[in-house]
């Protein structure tokens, strides 16, 4: 990536640059995007220090990336300012980060302003198109504006215009720092590159579509009729729901057969909201501190899907710890500890709102299995079942070049991601995946889906995700043995020493107490090792191995 300094000799936003921009977290696609590169310490210490600097543009968005040198949650507790000089005429305008600003947008207030021929009005996010990314906390942090600003009026962002990033506190920090480096043309004809996606499942597996149904909507009027047509239009296997309160999965799973026309779903609802409903068997299901696991029989074999829907607003502490016991779950799950006591290589689905939109800790606690509180919750455990983190789908609201779940122009708070499906992708393909967005896909579409244009905006303030998998070809769907992954562990009953032997690569080896603590944890050992046990108490084990052929967990006892 090629940095430019402010006390360079180029000019950096008067070149032009023509890079198609995804919102979706994903910083890759900046990397041919010129960079100003602001020194670190030169603002207010109290403030937020600026550090990187992007813009570009397509036919329909400016789009900006900026970096810092803490992480911070942009929506709020900040006085970050983004300022366009949409004339690039200092004498326009509102004098502000030292250019003429027509447009003025304070991300921690969630307002900004519009400067028009001496008036200036108070505007929101929806006036200004505005989408940030990512919703939780970060030092990157990428956002569109767009170029058709203030709705209903025919203003156009064109031509070259002057921007600027600041922090409103006193002394606070400006970038880019010169004048000249502020300067930015836009490219015209430069159409928008929409990631791809089916409306029809793609492949031989299964769809999932997982849905906030917003307080009962699809029981009430003005909701119910837009959320059926959904879901006949997006003709699911299984439907995962939360914030259905006043009714349990049996109506539900009425509603559905009949706008579907398939007879026999299987249904289950666990906590206050959560429901599956689902053409495949539920063997079991269970509460996890509100949030729902569902074991569901899929082509013979098991599969777990955990509907999460976690506390909504600035609510860190009780996030955290509802993942901490979904990740808990998930590990016991696996080991065999609790009832639900998968088959090896099950696939593993967590799916839902999950308001992720504080602390970035919480979402990497459910892919990569690492507790926060391992005194009440036990020990880290990483979930995909080749000892590794699991995989977050990436949909896209259809129509936009943004990977937004979640849109409401009523409200002060940016679209965002809030809504996710985490998979093992060691045992599953994603075939495909989107999120409904009935407000921007074309006419054409709206007919073949036999959708209304509002539909979407109107059903919910959640995008339903929609999520196509196939299962991967796997040595397993069985319970594997240790004589299945060429292992031999001796003796059992342990003395005091504990020996394991493979013809093949050990990848890892586990040793779990009966409270589910790890007692012993090593990767890539050798063919034949010893483990010394003389500090183990006497009583029952699990001991849980992975090779390149599978894993396998066996129960030791020590004497």
């Amino acid at each position: 990536m090629k940095k430019y300094f402010a006390a360079g000799v180029i000019i950096l936003f008067s070149l032009i640059s023509n890079g198609q921009i995804l919102i979706d977290e994903n910083f890759e696609d900046w990397n041919d995007i010129p960079v100003y590169s602001d020194p670190i310490g030169d603002g207010n210490s109290f403030g937020d220090d600026f550090t990187e600097f992007q813009v570009t543009n397509d036919d329909n968005y400016l789009y900006f990336r900026i970096e810092l040198r803490d992480e911070i949650l942009l929506q709020e507790e900040n006085r970050i300012n983004i300022y366009i000089d949409a004339d690039n005429n200092a004498n326009t305008g509102t004098i502000q980060a030292g250019i003429g600003a027509e447009i003025g947008f304070e991300f921690g207030d969630r307002r900004g302003f519009i400067r028009n021929d001496n008036t200036t009005n108070t505007v929101f996010h929806d006036d200004l198109g505005i989408t940030v990314l990512p919703s939780l906390s970060s030092k990157v942090f990428e956002f569109a504006v767009s170029r058709s600003y203030f709705s209903g009026s025919d203003q156009f962002i064109d031509g070259t215009i002057a921007v600027a990033c600041r922090d409103n506190r006193s002394g606070g920090d400006v970038i880019p720092n010169s004048a000249s480096d502020r300067i930015y043309t836009l490219v015209d004809n430069n159409n928008a590159t929409l990631p791809e996606f089916g409306f029809l499942k793609v492949g031989d597996g299964f769809r999932m579509m997982t849905y906030n149904a917003l307080f009962d909507g699809l029981f009430k009027s003005g909701q119910s009729q837009q959320q059926k047509r959904i879901i006949k239009a997006m003709d699911a296997d299984i439907y995962a729901f939360v914030e259905i309160y006043d009714f349990n999965s049996g109506p539900i799973a009425d509603i559905i057969e009949n706008e579907t026309g398939y007879i026999g779903w299987d249904h289950a609802s666990e906590g206050s909201d959560t429901h599956v409903i689902s053409k495949y068997p539920i063997k079991d299901h269970t509460n996890i501190d509100g949030n729902g696991a569902y074991l569901l029989e899929y082509q013979g074999n098991d599969m777990l899907i955990i509907v999460a829907h976690l506390p909504a607003g600035s609510n860190d502490e009780s996030r955290q710890a509802e993942v901490d016991k979904i990740a808990a779950f998930i590990r016991d799950a696996k080991l065999g500890l609790n009832e639900f006591q998968l088959a090896t290589d099950a696939p593993i689905l967590i799916t839902g709102d999950m308001n992720l939109y504080g602390n970035k800790r919480q979402r990497e606690t459910l892919t990569s299995g690492e507790i926060i509180n391992n005194n009440a919750y036990g020990p880290d455990a990483s979930p995909d079942w080749d000892n590794t983190p699991l995989t977050a789908a990436l949909p896209f609201a259809t129509g936009l070049p943004q990977a937004v779940t979640w849109i409401n122009p009523n409200s002060s708070f940016f679209p965002g991601r809030l809504d996710y499906t985490f998979y093992s992708d060691h045992v599953l393909d994603l075939t495909n995946t989107f999120c409904l967005n009935t407000n921007d896909i074309d006419d054409t579409d709206l007919e073949i889906l036999d959708l209304n244009r509002n539909d979407t905006r109107s059903g919910s303030d959640h995008l339903p995700v929609i999520t196509d998998f196939e299962i991967r070809v796997t040595n397993s769907q069985k319970n594997l043995t240790l004589e299945d992954i060429n292992v031999t562990v001796f003796p059992n009953p342990i003395a005091d020493l504990l020996h394991i032997e493979s013809k093949d690569e050990i990848l890892f080896i586990k040793v779990i107490d009966v409270m589910g603590k790890v007692i012993f944890s090593s990767d890539h050992l050798n063919h034949q090792n010893k483990i010394s046990t003389t500090q183990w108490n006497s009583g029952m084990y699990l001991v849980q191995i992975g090779t390149v052929v599978g894993s396998a967990t066996e129960m030791l006892f020590k004497r």
